[in-house]
């Protein structure tokens, strides 16, 4: 029945060709030519040209083999046919994938539009994919940073550590039919292209074997933008979060690794990035209250949870409202006076509120833009609050300053000011304070606060130095800092 239907579409197009043909030979010149029969001579040939275009465009939708499509959510007819109310087309997204990419958007019943994409590799093989292309885009992005070689090719363990990445890793049985899969036996063998990890990700999330769309909803996939602004720099993308201990005990721990080699999230992981985006290390994720922080006075400050007479912190006034954590080689000096607040500083990196709609997890490194801060006031010393959007965010290409904050997240400052000013009050202390009156200030002010605070670190990394308290521990070509802030430290 297919190749019936590309036939039939051939030989419309041969009878177009045919008609214009016939209308071209149809003319009779007169012995003297005139400017109108010159004229029905250009005319004919443009006829031509068309029915001829018409003919090539017949033909490559004739070659396109839909009967070998399958896939996460795609449904075609027992003919092999597309089903009728589906659009395909080849997008600037989709091109950018390959020459035999396109992107299959169709309406659903409810009116919900979902956009899908085919992709045929260079053996003709194809596949249906229940994302869009800019999602398969990202995926392909990351798929390239993992590559070693000019072959295109990722292993089996590349595989793996992308799943771990994503937050979902593979256990060895499931590492046993991965291998079966790419029919290799060894994990470390660059043997796997990108159409063959494309059929390997859509048959581990066949929408048909997850009837509550968990894999297949947007949130889901996005992950892999999230993963993808992080391979941008690959010091940063080798840097993992390992947890140790059990999370309900006082000897839980996030470190920090490369390569196995722990280092510091104060000392070791940059405060900015070469965009202009600055790197925001995650304690608290959002919609949550236990109180982690990074703990400054351990040897490689990994993340722990706060402790007080003995007890596990949580946050009491409800969970966070944002994902709050801190910047990297920054350091609130307790012995610097704030103009601004007629306070000290806290004597810890400066803390950050990301404001994302996306959950980060502990220990998490995000590229961030800074939008503002809140100079808050707590028992008598300063305690800057930066707020800024993850560069991956679907709004942070609109917000800039503070002014498109509430524009675009209405009464998000008065809120966190709220929040901030009475989460104590649970736990029966008094109300914080701040500074400017209790109104957030800008991106250029805040941007000010964390170079100062910069600066302190640098100062404080110097005096460690002169008083032979830094370490340097080595790990390749890496050299990774171990300086735990003590109480001779902040004279």
């Amino acid at each position: 029945m297919a190749k019936g239907r590309r036939w039939l579409l051939l030989l419309g197009g041969i009878l177009i060709t045919g008609s214009q043909i016939f209308r071209a030979e149809a003319m009779v010149l007169p012995e003297k030519a005139t400017v109108e029969t010159i004229a029905s001579m250009l005319a004919a040939l443009a006829n031509l040209c068309v029915a001829v275009a018409m003919v090539f465009l017949v033909s490559k939708l004739a070659t396109l083999d839909f009967q070998g499509i399958r896939g996460r959510g795609a449904s075609i007819d027992s003919s092999g046919a597309p089903v009728m109310g589906r659009q395909v087309s080849q997008t600037k997204e989709a091109s950018e994938l390959g020459p035999n990419a396109y992107e299959v958007s169709e309406e659903k019943k409810d009116g919900r539009k979902r956009v899908s994409t085919y992709l045929q590799s260079k053996t003709g093989e194809s596949i249906m994919i229940q994302d869009s292309p800019d999602a398969i885009k990202n995926m392909k992005s990351v798929f390239m940073r993992l590559c070693q070689s000019s072959k295109e090719q990722i292993s089996v363990s590349d595989v793996v550590k992308v799943h771990n990445l994503l937050g979902e890793p593979i256990d060895e049985d499931e590492e046993k039919q991965l291998m079966e899969f790419f029919k290799t036996n060894s994990k470390s063998t660059a043997c796997i292209t990108f159409d063959m990890f494309m059929r390997w990700w859509s048959e581990l999330h066949d929408s048909s074997a997850d009837p509550d769309q968990y894999y297949s909803n947007e949130r889901y996939r996005q992950r892999f933008k999230v993963l993808h602004s992080r391979l941008k720099d690959p010091k940063l993308a080798q840097i993992t979060a390992v947890k140790e201990g059990d999370v309900t005990s006082r000897r839980f721990r996030v470190w920090f690794e490369c390569d196995g080699t722990r280092l510091s999230p104060w000392h070791d992981i940059p405060l900015r990035n070469a965009d202009g985006s600055y790197n925001f290390v995650c304690e608290i994720p959002k919609w949550t209250r236990k109180k982690y922080e990074i703990a400054t006075g351990e040897a490689m400050n990994p993340i722990k949870q706060d402790v007080k007479n003995g007890v596990l912190r949580e946050y009491k006034w409800g969970d966070m409202l944002f994902n709050y954590g801190a910047f990297p080689q920054t350091w609130e000096d307790p012995k610097h006076v704030s103009e601004d607040t007629g306070c000290p500083g806290d004597n810890d990196p400066v803390d950050v509120i990301e404001l994302g709609s996306r959950q980060r997890p502990v220990g998490s490194i995000t590229a961030v833009k800074i939008l503002g801060v809140i100079a808050m006031i707590d028992d008598d010393e300063t305690d800057w609050k930066v707020l800024t959007i993850a560069l991956d965010d679907d709004k942070a290409q609109n917000m800039h300053d503070l002014d498109d904050v509430d524009a675009h997240f209405p009464g998000m400052t008065s809120a966190l000011t709220d929040w901030l000013r009475m989460y104590k009050t649970a736990e029966g202390k008094k109300e914080n304070k701040f500074g400017f009156g209790g109104k957030p200030q800008g991106a250029a002010f805040a941007r000010k606060i964390v170079d100062e605070t910069h600066q302190s670190w640098r100062k404080l990394m110097a005096a460690a130095d002169e008083k032979g308290k830094v370490k340097k521990v080595a790990s390749g070509a890496n050299l990774y800092t171990d300086l735990a802030l003590g109480d001779d430290d902040e004279d």
